[in-house]
């Protein structure tokens, strides 16, 4: 065989890499199977936003997997450049949350009463006045904002090539090639079967494959209905000042980055692996945007992009051992937070492999919870 790894990772978005740089870290040998390159479709081209989630149900089963992702973008960011050679902008930067309709109101309103409990960190509610006058150029339909200064950003292809090339460092090796299946003995996965008919043994597997998980669970024999959510981001040269802060709304943003130009979007799109950027993407964000901030009906559009995101039917990460397959491990499903969240799902992911008990609590995001086995 060309290749018998320790571990053997298929899909080299921001999940792959990040669980490469753990393992190699932790003194794995590794091979990244990705049939393009890396960060090719999602982690390439998302908004890169580190805003962590507000946990008002105190049970949410995302709350331990974003505070421990949290965490750990401040600790890459103090040694990951350096391991890397890759800087990748990370910066933290302070969020201020539009609502524009009493029902909007009264959720932001909650959200503040969580985070003033539960954070240290700055958290201040601006009614209508106080937040215009803090950021004039906010439309007259906004009629409150909560300010916390809890949030960061990272260009999102740098961060995902930072990992991998701290990763490759450390020894782990790349090959592009597309999986088309695997090899079992005595039952269990043995090996994965490429397209140009090679096969890659390994003694564990982790797919993380985002939104194209669907061929591994028929591979598997399991039901884990991860599909593709489309996400569109237009890139603007906005006049005037740039934003001060992160602005966000419904499932909307803006905010203005160190290329100096103004991202924003989103839309979400159930529209099957279609990643081209649209008409209707870019006029259904202009819409939103400019509502929001009216002077942006003079900015000029620079860039223009769609990505894919994995969803769950639940709409929560998937994170553990693949139901009855020893040695395989699924990390997917991670939503509009890919970037924020990989960190600590490879993390999770790289402490099963080991055998280890994962020290971030993501019992509720486990692979099992769907119907079973088929």
């Amino acid at each position: 065989m060309p290749d018998s790894p320790d571990v053997a990772i298929v899909g080299g978005g921001v999940v792959g890499c990040a669980t490469a740089y753990f393992l190699t870290r932790d003194g794995y040998s590794v091979t990244l199977i990705e049939r393009n390159s890396v960060a090719s479709h999602a982690s390439g081209f998302a908004y890169g936003g580190l805003s962590p989630i507000v946990g008002i149900i105190e049970d949410d089963p995302v709350l331990p997997l974003s505070e421990a992702s949290d965490a750990l973008h401040s600790e890459l960011a103090e040694r990951l450049p350096a391991e890397s050679g890759v800087e990748y902008e990370y910066r933290t930067k302070t969020s201020l949350t539009l609502a524009s309709d009493p029902a909007q109101v009264d959720e932001l309103r909650e959200a503040h009463d969580w985070l003033k409990l539960h954070y240290k960190s700055e958290v201040v509610w601006h009614d209508e006045a106080s937040l215009h006058a803090l950021e004039p150029r906010v439309g007259p339909s906004v009629t409150a904002g909560l300010l916390a200064d809890r949030s960061g950003e990272v260009e999102p292809y740098r961060f995902t090539l930072a990992l991998w090339q701290a990763a490759e460092r450390a020894g782990a090796q790349m090959r592009n090639a597309e999986v088309v299946g695997v090899t079992r003995v005595a039952g269990n996965v043995s090996a994965l079967c490429l397209s140009n008919g090679e096969e890659i043994e390994a003694d564990a597997f982790v797919f993380a494959a985002g939104p194209w998980m669907g061929k591994a669970t028929e591979w598997l024999g399991i039901d884990m209905p991860i599909s593709p959510l489309k996400g569109q981001i237009l890139r603007l040269k906005a006049p005037g000042d740039p934003l001060a802060v992160s602005l966000s709304w419904s499932h909307n943003y803006a905010t203005t980055k160190p290329d100096g130009l103004l991202w924003c979007g989103t839309t979400e799109e159930r529209v099957g692996f279609d990643e081209t950027p649209s008409a209707y993407g870019r006029d259904t964000i202009m819409k939103s945007v400019v509502e929001v901030l009216p002077y942006l009906v003079d900015a000029e559009l620079v860039h223009h992009t769609a990505c894919l995101r994995p969803v769950a039917p639940d709409g929560l990460p998937v994170i553990g051992p693949a139901p009855n397959n020893a040695g395989v491990f699924i990390a997917s499903g991670s939503g509009r937070k890919g970037i924020f969240l990989g960190p600590a799902m490879a993390r999770s992911v790289a402490d099963m492999v080991a055998g280890k008990a994962s020290s971030i609590g993501v019992s509720g995001l486990s692979a099992d919870r769907f119907s079973g086995v088929r």
